[in-house]
């Protein structure tokens, strides 16, 4: 038996040790090497949490959303997350903030959403260094290849188009009269509404102003010199012996086509630069003309957004170029042949090593690992992970008053990356994922 004494001493040793392992474990750093903060068990249980009231404008932040920060080095890292979001307009959520050297009073906060749509992948996949560097490669690609790939193609593409243009007019014509009735219809509505209320108007009202203002001297000029050299007196009989019982008749026409053919044909030649320029100047003030420019602008755009012109327009297309039997069997006839595989072929030799290069550059490779943006994409499309991020920009001195009761939360003006990628250290056998290393599971 273990007298009192003797229990007392082990219990306070047993304590004075648990104490001290416990002061070791809240010490250690905490496990996920960048990007991770260095707040311990202890500082989190001694009160070295922040709790922040914000406004969350987008109305779109979820509880355990992160909040980053990025640090002169250009270095990410996790300074807080939402902690509790309250339904409103704008919605009220709460941050806690355990980052020490970082000041929230001196950030603003702007929230960043990645929806997972098509531009948000091509954002990501190729920021404008990946798009250089890809340009860069396809242009020492063409300079090195290019006249061979342009030799074996072009014939190619001559004879689609070639067969194509005469497959296409048929059919386009077919589609035509398939739909003559809706074309009538629809002609005669925009006649009604377009011709008859605003062009017409529009022309007497702007246009004919202009025409009258450019073309007036010119059309005097030359009425007077037809009118010198036109012959009253022979037109005159003849339209008299035209009209008499005599056999022979029709010298009107004949005197007139005479005047047309010697007369008035060599005074228009002789002021053809005078029409030339007289037309120039109207179509220059027309164009000009800012009332001309709003009215055809908005017919043009009523044309583009009318309903019906559009499905009207869209079935046309359709049936011309998508649905075209004919079209489809000359393309293919062009692109299975022995000609076509041969230049495929080559092409393949030839633009391999780029494909394979650009390939490295977007999913990574054996030797690099993974490429960070690559993961980004498989965690966003794929785990259904980071579409939702805080950002703390620093402001410095024009940070927010301390006073203030709450903080902004702004919707991004631009997109960018989630700012850390997880990936697992490939020199460790564990599962525990960490930024910047090699694995996307979480």
């Amino acid at each position: 038996m273990i007298n009192r004494p003797a229990l007392r001493v082990l219990g306070t040793v047993f304590w004075i040790a648990a104490v001290a392992g416990l002061y070791a474990a809240t010490r250690a750093p905490a496990i996920g090497g960048a990007g991770q903060s260095d707040l311990s068990l202890g500082d989190y249980f001694a009160g070295a949490v922040a709790r922040i009231e914000a406004a969350d404008l987008s109305g779109q932040l979820q509880i355990q959303d992160p909040v980053f920060f990025q640090d002169d080095r250009g270095e990410w890292s996790q300074v807080g997350y939402v902690d509790s979001v309250m339904p409103g307009s704008p919605a009220n959520v709460t941050l806690t903030w355990y980052a020490r050297d970082v000041s929230p009073e001196q950030c603003r906060l702007v929230h960043h959403h990645n929806s997972g749509r098509l531009d948000d992948v091509v954002a990501t996949m190729l920021p404008p260094e990946i798009r250089s560097q890809i340009k860069q490669r396809m242009e020492a690609a063409m300079r090195e290849h290019g006249d061979e790939l342009s030799e074996a193609f072009v014939p190619l593409v001559e004879a689609s188009l070639r067969n194509s243009l005469p497959v296409i007019e048929d059919e386009f014509r077919r589609s035509i009269e398939r739909h003559r009735p809706e074309i009538n219809q629809l002609g005669q509505r925009w006649n009604d509404e377009v011709v008859e209320e605003r062009l017409i108007p529009l022309a007497q009202r702007e246009i004919l102003p202009i025409v009258r203002k450019h073309g007036e001297p010119t059309a005097e000029q030359i009425g007077r010199e037809l009118w010198d050299r036109a012959s009253l007196w022979r037109f005159g009989w003849r339209v008299v012996y035209d009209r008499s019982p005599l056999p022979d008749r029709n010298l009107v026409q004949e005197e007139w086509d005479r005047f047309v053919d010697q007369e008035a044909i060599p005074v228009f030649e002789r002021h053809m630069d005078d029409i030339v320029v007289t037309v120039q100047r109207i179509l220059s003030d027309v164009a000009a003309n800012d009332a001309v420019r709003r009215e055809l602008a908005d017919v043009a755009g009523g044309l583009a957004a009318d309903p019906q012109t559009r499905k009207l327009v869209r079935e046309i297309l359709k049936e011309t170029l998508v649905e075209n039997a004919k079209l489809r069997s000359v393309w293919s006839d062009v692109w299975t042949s022995d000609e076509a595989q041969q230049a495929l072929e080559m092409a393949g030799d030839r633009l391999e090593p780029v494909v394979r290069q650009i390939g490295d550059d977007l999913f990574g490779n054996e030797r690099e690992g993974i490429n960070p943006n690559f993961a980004r994409v498989l965690r966003n499309q794929i785990l259904r992970k980071d579409r939702s991020w805080i950002v703390a920009e620093s402001v410095g001195g024009a940070g927010r008053d301390t006073a203030d009761a709450i903080a902004t939360i702004e919707p991004a003006r631009e997109s960018m990356p989630y700012p850390i990628v997880y990936l697992a250290d490939p020199d460790e056998e564990t599962s525990i994922d960490r930024p910047g290393s090699g694995s996307i599971a979480e």
